[in-house]
């Protein structure tokens, strides 16, 4: 009896052992895995396995990327940058070129950068910069060998000069063609003006069409006896007061008191020359069909001094064009040696010669053709235009 009793007990014992097991397991609740599992085997295992892992993602990375990127960069520069920039470069150039630049230049540059950069810039730029430029002529002197036929329509240009006095010409001023040696005309000319001859004698003044009356000239003609035309003037003088002023005119274009020459040479075809005082230590010409530009900038009473230490040459058909104001009058043209103007060239100012003056066949001469000096020599002309140049 007492074994079936422990019999009972056992198989009691054994159904409450299974039944247990199967209600004690309960599930993993996420990752938890407490896994009680009564089999006492408790293995708690407790393999949280938080993984907290907190992936919220919120990944808030501050990169708020509002890009305000305050870059205040205030840079308030206030570069005042005052640029009073007077600069007045005393450089002359007759065209005073005042440029008031007003740069104060606060330039602020607020500049935050959200995209705005405001840059304020206020950049007033006072610069008075009077900037009187008279550069002493860099390229524009001469044309350029590699350019003289490109431009064919263009001129160069030379820089503005300090102004020049007349040249004094005193009792010569009303003379056309005042000579030392002789005067040779082929008829038939056209002059306007007196005519001259000191010191050779009257007989030295040859070719107009009638001596006696000496239809060519407008004006005088003058010789120191009585052997030249019979439409001469005895005036000794009367014309050695004009040759000693003629004297005195070809040493004062050529003084140094004058100043410093701009320096140019060879040939002037195409070139603008501004009022002032040019030089060359050699020849100067006009070459053959070509064109010289004297711009007075609307100055009627600038002064154009045009110098050579030995010959000047106006090619045939060359042309002396006077603009903005320019006025014969006011040019001059001063040679070492001798002045030639060629066939139907056009020729403006006074020629101021050490030696002869020859004006070839249909030659033009707004001005005068004065020789005078210990070198002197004849003037010739042929069926050429002289006119004195009105003040």
């Amino acid at each position: 009896m007492k074994t079936l009793k422990n019999s009972a007990m056992f198989l009691l014992l054994s159904l409450l052992t299974a039944c247990g097991q199967q209600l004690v397991e309960f599930p993993d609740s996420e990752g938890e895995d407490t896994d009680t599992d009564t089999g006492t085997d408790t293995d708690t295992d407790t393999d949280t396995d938080t993984d907290t892992d907190t992936d919220t993602d919120t990944d808030t990375d501050s990169d708020t990327d509002t890009d305000t990127d305050t870059h205040t960069d205030m840079d308030t520069d206030t570069d005042t940058n005052t640029d009073t920039n007077t600069d007045t470069n005393a450089v002359t150039d007759a065209g005073t070129d005042t440029d008031a630049d007003t740069d104060t230049g606060t330039e602020r540059e607020t500049g935050f950068d959200a995209g705005q950069d405001t840059e304020t810039d206020t950049g007033m730029d006072t610069g008075s910069d009077t900037h009187t430029d008279s550069e002493t002529c860099l390229d524009t002197c001469q044309p350029d060998a590699g350019d003289a036929g490109e431009d064919a329509g263009e001129t160069d240009t030379m820089p503005p000069m300090d102004a020049q006095e007349p040249v004094p010409l005193g009792s010569c001023a009303n003379f056309a063609i005042l000579a030392s040696a002789a005067i040779t005309n082929i008829p038939t000319s056209a002059i306007a003006g007196d005519v001259g001859l000191t010191p050779d004698t009257g007989a030295d003044i040859s070719g107009f069409s009638d001596p006696l009356t000496c239809p060519e000239v407008t004006g005088n003609v003058y010789a120191v006896d009585a052997t030249g035309p019979a439409c001469a003037l005895i005036a000794p003088v009367l014309l050695a007061n004009a040759k000693t002023d003629a004297e005195i005119a070809f040493i004062n274009a050529r003084a140094a008191v004058r100043g410093t020459p701009q320096a140019i040479s060879g040939d002037l075809n195409g070139l603008t020359l501004y009022p002032g005082l040019y030089e060359s230590g050699s020849s100067l010409e006009i070459s053959p069909g070509g064109f010289l530009y004297l711009d007075a900038e609307g100055n009627g009473n600038a002064v154009f001094i045009i110098r050579s230490a030995t010959s000047i040459t106006t090619e045939a058909t060359s042309e002396v064009v006077l603009t903005n104001g320019a006025k014969a009058t006011n040019v001059y043209w001063t040679a070492g040696s001798a002045v030639t103007l060629g066939t139907s060239s056009i020729m403006k100012g006074t020629l101021l010669a050490g030696t002869s003056i020859s004006l070839l066949t249909g030659a033009n001469l707004e001005g005068r053709a004065l020789n005078q000096g210990a070198a002197a020599e004849l003037i010739t002309l042929d069926a050429c235009t002289i006119t004195v140049p009105s003040p």
